[in-house]
């Protein structure tokens, strides 16, 4: 277990400038250098990480390291980015070292707290007060302040307190004009029970930085929608979030999306191309149908989990920064117990798992409640001057029926009604024969039309795609073209 100093570099205080701005010199007088004169071997510290928050202050942040190291030989001292979009943005510096100070656990840290911004310093403080780290925080003075025979490093003392901080800034940032609309706003006044829980756990992993997310849901319950909250209520929200659907891809079309290509890696490479995870720098990259990828893919992918690295091909390997969540309609379990799936790529993509009920399984009040809403937004979003109405009929049709395109097959069916029905009242005759024929005297019993039904159903779900329906019906291709036949 080492005894580590963390500091920022204080890009005011550490350094001379010249005449342009640029790095002039090492101040000897500075808060970092102070402390390695002063403080470093007395406190018994086995290494010192400086850390800093620009890529930019990457030339100050080694000079800086490479003068205390001839300065004082032998001590481990080395430069970390820390990247930070904003420095006064407390959500942000908060997430971010509260995910760096747990990813160093193991050891006693010494937090100096007198370099950085205010918010930085205040960031110091709430994980000090709040992570159960072995954290010290650590001060200091201006020698002239410091009277003869005192020592000028104080410790920060405190009583530590249980609340969660990151929730009280959600709170805070809640008071935000416009913080709330379309995500918190939508999620409390619109959202059902059933989905408010579901919202409410995405909350919690949002305000963590790097833990990937698994979501799970069948085809057309929200999946992409919730990925977008996780990533709007994160650290990252100012960051990219791109989105990919596995399913629809090659091979090898999609390594080169995800990591991009040389120039000349391949016929048809024309110039270097960034894939997704470099586009995406410091935001999110959601992955659809991850499920459907290939042991070869999969590979690849558990790389970028565990090593945070990227090779695009025909080009060398580089390192990325971002957070990747996932979704899949297929029990990935069963996968792996056939060898589909690999278990590691499983667990690290379930670090966290959100699951979305399919619209079947909602109550109906709270089928109502969506209806309602749906309406609503598709007259919002078609400028249509009034609502649909629908006879009451309709209505217990469309509550009865199972959607098995969930929320997007309900939200397709009203947009095609306000297309083609506007000015009339809606009775069960307007529906398509899916719905009509849905009645007890018209169901079958036997299992083989059913099974016809439910194939044709899906089939049409997928657009004629018959991979695709083959992955949503868990079933092999092959087995569909039988079924069919």
């Amino acid at each position: 277990m080492s005894r580590i100093l963390v500091s920022w570099i204080a890009r005011n205080n550490d350094f001379l400038k010249n005449e342009q701005g640029g790095f002039g010199a090492i101040n000897p007088a500075g808060p970092n250098v102070d402390f390695h004169r002063r403080y470093f071997g007395p406190e018994k510290l086995d290494q010192h990480i400086l850390l800093y928050a620009d890529a930019r202050q990457e030339n100050f942040a080694e000079h800086l390291v490479a003068y205390l190291r001839k300065e004082y030989p032998g001590r481990n001292i080395e430069a970390q980015l820390l990247a930070l979009d904003n420095v006064i943005d407390l959500a942000e510096v908060k997430t971010k070292v509260e995910t760096w100070l747990l990813a160093h656990r193991e050891h006693n840290l010494a937090l100096f707290f007198s370099p950085g911004t205010s918010i930085m310093q205040l960031s110091w403080y709430l994980c000090h007060t709040t992570l159960g780290l072995k954290t010290r925080l650590l001060q200091t003075r201006d020698q002239k302040f410091v009277k003869a025979g005192e020592s000028g490093l104080t410790e920060i003392r405190e009583e530590r307190s249980a609340v969660p901080v990151t929730a009280v800034i959600r709170e805070e940032n809640l008071k935000k004009p416009g913080y709330a609309a379309g995500t918190d706003h939508y999620r409390q006044h619109v959202l059902p029970p059933a989905l408010q829980a579901v919202y409410r756990r995405a909350d919690l992993v949002a305000q963590t930085d790097k833990v990937t997310v698994l979501i799970r849901g069948e085809s057309g319950t929200g999946k992409e929608q919730l990925a977008r909250y996780v990533h709007e209520q994160s650290a990252r929200s100012g960051r990219p979030l791109l989105t990919l659907n596995c399913a629809a891809l090659t091979d090898s079309v999609l390594e080169s999306r995800l990591f991009g290509y040389q120039k000349g890696a391949f016929t048809g490479a024309e110039k270097t191309t960034p894939g997704l995870f470099e586009q995406a720098e410091g935001g999110t990259v959601f992955l659809d149908e991850i499920g459907d990828i290939s042991p070869a893919l999969q590979v690849l992918l558990l790389r970028v989990l565990q090593e945070g690295e990227i090779q695009p091909v025909g080009g060398i390997p580089k390192k990325v920064n971002v957070r990747v969540v996932a979704a899949t309609n297929a029990e990935l379990e069963e996968k792996c117990q056939d060898g589909r799936f690999r278990w590691d790529l499983y667990y690290r993509l379930a670090v966290a798992e959100l699951e979305l009920p399919p619209l079947r399984e909602w109550p109906t009040a709270e089928r109502k409640t969506l209806l309602e809403h749906l309406l609503a937004a598709k007259q919002r979003e078609l400028v249509k001057g009034q609502p649909l109405e629908l006879s009451e009929a309709t209505r217990k049709q469309l509550l009865a029926y199972p959607f098995p395109g969930n929320i997007r097959e309900l939200a397709n069916l009203l947009e095609t009604l306000y297309v083609f029905e506007p000015d009339t009242l809606v009775e069960p005759g307007h529906l398509p024969r899916r719905l009509r024929e849905m009645g007890p005297s018209n169901l079958s019993l036997k299992l083989a039309d059913v099974e016809r039904a439910h194939l044709l159903r899906v089939l049409e779900l997928k657009n004629g795609v018959k991979r695709q329906a083959a992955m949503a019906l868990d079933i092999d291709v092959r087995t569909l073209d039988k079924k069919l036949e």
